[in-house]
């Protein structure tokens, strides 16, 4: 039987998935895998834990393919963006990486602010520590050392699938990520490539989402047992491969995609760009298109935190259970309770690297089950805010696709409703990422005549659920999110922010 195989690397963990040709799910392999967070705003790993964890999954695949005589007809990698490995002429890492939510170089991201204009006209991104080029300016200015030895500038999928093949590529979807390619030409960019200070030559060659990049090299077949020069496919960034596997083909509906942190996405057939600049425009894992993206930078990870502040195991599914049954006791607004979820600065529509996570309204009559709620009404919030910007680009979202780690929450789906105030769809599978880059793969292998064709397939397996959005609850929410536009207003005010710094 045919098989494509999956492998997404995510912030904090990574997973690889075996698919028959409807989208049936054969075999699942995760690992976690988290960064190191660190006081002084770093976010870091060392790359070899993606090397190695990459390779202990993918020898599960390949067990599973010997038991259940799958013929594989590919690997399609997808994984986080934006995150910098810097490697010497060997492929060895230079230093730990410096993962997406890295905020070390955010005075030298407000620094280059005069640049803002000009960089989001060409890229779709206003310069931000989240994104790879002021990663790589910084290491230029306060590591020469290590530059001074780089072979080449990688994110993290470009990183593993050098690993996989021996080939140094990206595609277009993650090069979008990185403030240097030109969304109108899909190169890079001399210009800007001038302005960071980064040599064409450190970056890796250029194909299109969908791509096959090489052969599974003898190396890796002999480890995990998978044949020699299977084709590795580059699926696209883990946000475009989301959006795919939410079947983000078109207008009508937007995705909003909830792990560690969460995105609001939009469908265009060109460039669509903010004039205020608020969010950001990618290119898309499906040929020839673009996505528009809002992103609040910390969900699940603040889930995580609060839940491990309050003395539960966010990995033991009982305690789930109880911050979901306590949270659900508490009625839509959370008796006022607001927090405001910036605990790695806010993402869209402010871009403030400076703002920090916020409680208010908080007394001693507060439970554990308001503060769980009102984290789920933050998140919720962030994504309302991001989808106000993205739908006039877009154009009319009816409704909203919903995946990500958190939306196993029927809560956190119903609250997301009533706060976008659109139908949400979620389908049973919590692996719309991995869905996506099978997308990818089953084209790329000629297994499917075209993306949607795959797509089809999978809402066929999977139909959603639906939760319509609360009139009650709306009225709520609408005064909850005005209440979060005036607390970060009044603590982005120059006077207060300066007696914090």
């Amino acid at each position: 039987m045919p098989a494509v195989i999956t492998v997404d690397i995510g912030t904090t963990s990574l997973r690889a998935i075996v698919y028959d040709e409807s989208g049936r799910a054969l075999h699942v392999c995760q690992r976690h895998n988290p960064p190191e967070y660190l006081d002084d705003g770093r976010v870091e790993q060392d790359p070899h834990s993606w090397q190695s964890q990459v390779r202990a999954v993918l020898r599960s695949v390949g067990q599973a393919v010997h038991d259940q005589v799958l013929q594989p007809a590919c690997i399609a990698v997808t994984a986080q963006r934006s995150s910098l490995i810097a490697v010497d002429a060997a492929g060895a890492p230079l230093q730990p990486a410096m993962l997406w939510q890295d905020t070390r170089c955010a005075a030298l991201a407000q620094a280059m602010a005069g640049h803002d204009a000009e960089v989001y006209r060409r890229t779709g991104l206003k310069i931000s520590p989240v994104f790879s080029a002021i990663k790589m300016a910084w290491l230029r200015q306060n590591r020469p050392g290590v530059w001074a030895a780089t072979h080449k500038l990688l994110g993290v999928q470009d990183w593993v699938l050098w690993g996989l093949t021996g080939r140094y590529v990206t595609d277009h979807s993650l090069a979008s990520r990185t403030n240097l390619l030109n969304l109108r030409t899909r190169q890079w960019d001399a210009d800007l490539l001038a302005l960071f200070g980064v040599p064409q030559a450190l970056l890796c060659d250029l194909v299109p989402p969908g791509a096959v990049v090489g052969g599974l090299t003898p190396a890796v077949a002999a480890d995990t047992g998978l044949p020699a020069g299977l084709p590795v496919v580059t699926a696209g960034g883990d946000q475009q491969c989301a959006a795919l596997g939410l079947g983000l083909l078109g207008p009508q509906h937007a995705v909003a995609n909830t792990g560690t942190g969460s995105y609001l996405i939009g469908h265009a057939d060109a460039p669509a760009l903010d004039a205020q600049m608020r969010v950001s425009c990618n290119v898309s894992a499906v040929p020839g298109a673009y996505i528009v993206e809002a992103a609040t930078l910390t969900s699940g990870v603040a889930q995580r935190w609060l839940m491990q502040l309050l003395g539960l195991d966010a990995d033991d599914p009982a305690a789930l259970a109880l911050w979901a049954h306590e949270a659900a006791a508490v009625p839509a607004g959370s008796h006022g309770l607001l927090w405001l979820p910036h605990f790695k600065g806010a993402g869209s529509p402010h871009w403030d690297p400076r703002a920090r996570g916020t409680l208010h309204h908080i007394s001693l009559s507060t439970t554990r089950g308001d503060l769980a709620r009102a984290l789920l009404e933050a998140i919720a919030i962030e994504l309302a805010e991001g989808l106000a910007v993205v739908e006039p680009l877009c154009g009319p979202v009816a409704t909203v696709h919903v995946a990500g780690g958190m939306t196993r929450s029927a809560l956190f789906n119903q609250i997301q409703a009533d706060v976008l105030e659109r139908p949400l769809r979620r389908f049973a599978s919590n692996e719309a990422t991995s869905e996506g880059a099978w997308i990818a793969g089953c084209v790329a292998a000629g297994l499917a005549a075209s993306h949607a064709q795959a797509f089809g397939r999978l809402a066929q397996r999977d139909p959603p659920a639906a939760y319509d959005p609360d009139p009650a609850a709306v009225a709520v929410y609408r005064l909850q999110r005005a209440r979060a536009r005036a607390v970060y207003d009044a603590l982005a005010a120059p006077s207060l922010r300066a007696m914090f710094e």
